[in-house]
């Protein structure tokens, strides 16, 4: 045993025997039908996020399929008088890479970076300059340490539900959900492509955003309808285009409404390197029950600023199941089978899955031009939702 590895056995051990005399911790449970997670957090940062993430989380798998061999992880996310340390060991350290590895970094290079120690024993995820993530293979334990970045919840939230796609339990889509309370329409682009803006632009109508960025579905095809990710990424020329809404909400930003003059062409372009970042519950308040948790419509969007009329067409499920299967089989999904050793035969039937949850959902795809506000009654009349 090499001495990063006997370093690591210890941090695990100091943790556990720290936790069980520590009365402050809160433990959390995440339950599907063949993972468990009991998240003990020493982190007030987190209290709140855990406590809803759970809440709606356990609402979704009612147990009616409980499963009594479940999987187990343990997660203990820690202070941020614990990062400094962790950071240490990342960049101090003689850690190694693998196979699975090196596929995750490549496909995250600009956010996040793996490491694994030699003997295949202890994997270490570093995103961002806030966020650590440390997984013990053989326990099945992690610890979790961040800054106190109220962006590091988004990856907290994410990195507890990769091993939930692992299993298959959970899918999941890059795209937003906005909701008239029966209706569920799920907006999926490329990257810049309009997400946000359309979700801005139901809102604006009355709508409510129930997701943003990443949206997740259970294995039955029910909705998580939480914001794992915390916070929109507002651009420029989509600002300004919703000025009066943002300022209603007491969202002003000088430095954008200095520029209200500028053509919506040029603020488009410039649009894709100056952007605000928005706390997802200052711009989502109000928030109605929903009557439905399921999705009932797929919009691909895809905004061009040299697009005079908005084109609207129906889209086969296939293209719709494809963008779950990229999330369902991406290096990241992919490190996690490896670290919880799922046999590759539990997952086999993801495709077949999709198609059957997601049969009766209405998919379109959606090409606009910057014009897309005169254009919402069209839009909703050719989607069929009155």
């Amino acid at each position: 045993m090499n001495n990063l590895t006997t370093r690591l056995y210890q941090i695990f051990n100091n943790v556990i025997k720290s936790v069980n005399n520590r009365p402050d911790y809160i433990l959390y449970k995440l339950s599907s039908d063949n993972l468990l997670t009991k998240i003990f957090c020493g982190n007030k940062l987190c209290f709140d996020n855990l406590k809803n993430l759970s809440s709606k989380f356990n609402k979704l798998f009612s147990n009616l399929y409980a499963n009594r061999n479940k999987k187990v992880i343990r997660v203990f996310i820690m202070e941020e008088n614990f990062y400094p340390y962790i950071e240490f060991l990342f960049n101090h350290f003689e850690w190694s890479i693998n196979n699975h590895v090196r596929e995750f970094n490549k496909a995250v290079f600009n956010t996040s970076y793996a490491k694994c120690t030699p003997d295949d024993k202890f994997y270490i995820i570093k995103c961002y300059d806030y966020f650590y993530y440390l997984y013990d293979k053989e326990s099945n334990q992690c610890l979790i340490t961040i800054k106190n970045e109220k962006r590091a919840l988004s990856m907290v939230n994410i990195l507890l539900l990769v091993p939930y796609l692992a299993y298959g339990d959970l899918f999941a889509i890059h795209g937003g959900v906005v909701s008239n309370g029966r209706n569920n329409i799920l907006i999926t682009s490329s990257s810049l492509g309009g997400k946000t803006t359309f979700s801005l632009l139901f809102l604006e109508n009355n709508w409510q955003i129930i997701t943003e960025e990443t949206t997740y579905i259970t294995k039955r095809g029910g909705l998580l309808d939480y914001p794992v990710r915390n916070y929109f990424n507002i651009r420029i020329g989509t600002y300004l285009e919703f000025k009066d809404l943002f300022i209603k909400m007491g969202i002003i930003n000088e430095k954008f409404l200095s520029m209200s003059k500028r053509n919506k062409n040029n603020l488009f372009d410039l649009g894709k390197n100056q952007q605000i970042l928005i706390d997802f519950e200052i711009l989502c308040k109000n928030k109605s029950k929903l009557y439905n948790k399921q999705i009932t419509h797929v919009l691909n969007i895809s905004l061009k600023k040299d697009i005079e009329n908005m084109i609207i067409h129906k889209i086969k499920l296939t293209e719709i199941i494809n963008k779950f299967l990229e999330i369902s089989n991406a290096p990241t999904t992919m490190l996690f089978r490896n670290l919880m050793k799922i046999d590759n035969s539990k997952i086999r039937k993801i495709k077949k899955n999709l198609k059957k949850i997601l049969l009766k959902v209405q998919c379109y795809s959606v090409i606009s031009g910057l014009n897309y506000r005169k254009n919402f009654n069209f839009l909703l009349n050719k989607i069929e939702i009155k």
